[in-house]
């Protein structure tokens, strides 16, 4: 274990401030509640005095340098940083900002409805906004040729203990040689929920036991599905909202990338095409709960109830208190969940990532300030004890078992191995709706449309919005 690993293990009593893994915008446009981020923390008005000789040596991993501005301006449509009334103490990385810079920060509230609206008044208004979420990957990389955002790359030193741990994360979302997502942690995506006593009850093996064999792959999840469905049984098989984009991850391709800074196109990637026959089949065998049988609506509370055999979602759904999720799942002690199957022949799994990350805004009027206070938020990612009084958290206050509180760290370090994300989310919207859409994009499979007669319909357009983007690009 190195020095930053080291020192950050030994602070007591503080707790990790993690990304919210997996919840996209798109979840949120349907919930409107959805948060980027939650916040399990422990006050520092309770650390034991020997400890602040520990927390020193925490500041002392970062910068040494006098920010001739202490103030930062949060734009967003919840605050995780600061203590609040509605629950939420103080972030462990705001306690070192404060104890190392003597720094704050500012929150400029908006909606989630009103977001993008707000911060172009905002920016256009010059009122020093200086930075946002990043992690949906809703404004990027759309949001750079418009003019919204700054690179970051002149305030941050990536050969540092603490930034070189995080640039493999930061060069994935390279555009034109700059960085200009601030990536501070890959986090669990969504992952397969499912009720033992189900599988029990159906003679099926466990997929937990699956995965630790190596052999949680997609023939295996469409067999459990195959053998399990039965409709006029009322035994239905997979559900969820968003279900196409993770499984059309773990292929390890999107349908648009970046590489040497610039959008391609991946639409003839052998991959895809393979992941986009996969779900074809899914559908074509009747294994996707038809939500038209139920006014459109999910049936999460089908998992309990033993009459649904795996739900997508992400793993936050299970964050909170056990009288609430218990009801969706069942049992505390039946519940349990693997990541996203491994496409067959794969070397790897290749798991769709959540992302703790943000952005510089145009015209911020505190850049400097916002870099130390990333780093902050590294140190505070990192915090091995703060680990440990999460997975408490887990344990006392959400019902965790055991065996939930290992899965879940199984598939956070699997999904640090791989991690992927799909860049199209952010792409202009011309782009994001044809990739999107049921009709046409990556959602079509799921909707009964074979994947070579979409290609044909959509390459010719991808490709003339690709360009236009790349050309865009030449003015940044």
């Amino acid at each position: 274990m190195n020095k930053f690993r080291r020192i950050i293990a030994g602070v007591s009593a503080f707790a990790l401030t993690a990304s919210l893994a997996g919840c996209s915008s798109e979840e949120a446009a349907v919930t409107e509640t959805t948060t980027e981020a939650i916040t399990v923390e422990i006050n520092t008005e309770t650390l034991a005095s020997e400890d602040a000789a520990t927390m020193d040596d925490v500041t002392n991993l970062l910068p040494d340098v006098e920010l001739e501005n202490k103030n930062i301006k949060w734009f967003s449509f919840y605050d995780p940083f600061n203590a609040s009334t509605s629950g939420n103490t103080k972030a462990l990385s705001l306690e070192l900002f404060e104890r190392k810079y003597g720094g704050s920060i500012e929150y400029i509230p908006t909606t989630w409805n009103n977001r993008f609206t707000d911060l172009s008044t905002n920016l256009l208004g010059g009122t020093g906004i200086d930075f946002i979420a990043g992690g949906d990957l809703d404004s990027f990389p759309k949001g750079i040729p418009n003019g919204q955002f700054d690179s970051y790359d002149q305030y941050v030193d990536f050969d540092s203990e603490l930034w070189s741990s995080v640039k493999d994360l930061n060069d994935k979302f390279e555009l034109k040689g700059s960085h200009y997502l601030i990536a501070t942690q890959a986090t669990a995506g969504e992952v397969v929920i499912y009720n033992k006593q189900t599988i029990e009850a159906n003679g099926f093996e466990d997929p937990a036991e699956l995965l630790e064999r190596g052999e949680w792959t997609w023939t295996a999840f469409k067999q459990m599905l195959t053998d399990y469905v039965d409709v006029d049984a009322e035994q239905y098989g997979l559900d969820g909202w968003f279900n196409e984009k993770p499984l059309m991850l773990t292929c390890g391709v999107s349908p648009v990338d970046l590489k040497d800074g610039q959008l391609v196109s991946n639409l003839f990637d052998e991959r895809l095409e393979k992941v986009m026959n996969f779900m074809y089949e899914l559908n074509q065998y009747g294994l996707v709960l038809d939500k038209n049988l139920f006014n459109w609506n999910v049936h999460p509370e089908f998992i309990g109830e033993g009459k649904e055999l795996f739900y997508i979602c992400g793993i936050y759904t299970l964050e909170g208190a056990p009288d609430i999720w218990t009801v969706s799942y069942g049992n505390p002690d039946d519940v349990m969940f693997v990541p996203m199957p491994k496409a067959d022949g794969a070397d790897a799994y290749y798991l769709p990532a959540g992302l703790d990350a943000y952005m510089l805004c145009k015209g911020a009027q505190n850049p400097e300030g916002v870099a130390r206070f990333m780093e902050c938020i590294i140190a505070a990612s990192y915090d091995e004890n703060a680990i440990e009084i999460a997975e408490k958290k887990l344990r006392e206050d959400y019902g965790w078992t055991d065996e939930m509180i290992e899965m879940r760290n199984k598939v956070n370090t699997l999904t640090a191995e791989n991690p992927m994300y799909s860049i199209h989310t952010g792409c202009p919207t011309d782009l994001y709706n044809i990739l999107d859409s049921g009709e046409y994009g990556i959602r079509a499979a799921f909707y009964g449309n074979d994947w070579p007669s979409v290609r044909e319909s959509l390459t010719e357009a991808v490709d003339v919005l690709i360009d236009e983007f790349n050309a865009s690009l030449e003015n940044v």
